[in-house]
């Protein structure tokens, strides 16, 4: 079985995760030695900016696709 990943997607998935890898760390050094990196803000902050990407890069991203609507009949004239 095939996973296909869309390109735009996997973007996502890895900026979010360096986003939120960033903030981990930096909060991290922020606390100092005794204490750990803001789990929390980190996982929030990598999905905050991959929605956003997401609603930038792509309006209508991870939505289905309207359905077509048919053509109307052309109308014959029987005079």
């Amino acid at each position: 079985m095939t996973i296909q990943i869309a390109p735009l997607a996997a973007l996502l998935i890895v900026v979010g995760y360096v986003v939120g890898f960033s903030v981990f760390k930096y909060t991290a050094r922020t606390h100092g030695a005794l204490g750990r990196g803001d789990l929390g803000t980190s996982i929030v902050s990598g999905a905050a900016v991959a929605t956003l990407l997401a609603l930038l890069l792509a309006p209508g991203f991870g939505q289905s696709p309207a359905p077509a609507t048919p053509a109307p009949a052309p109308v014959v004239s029987t005079r």
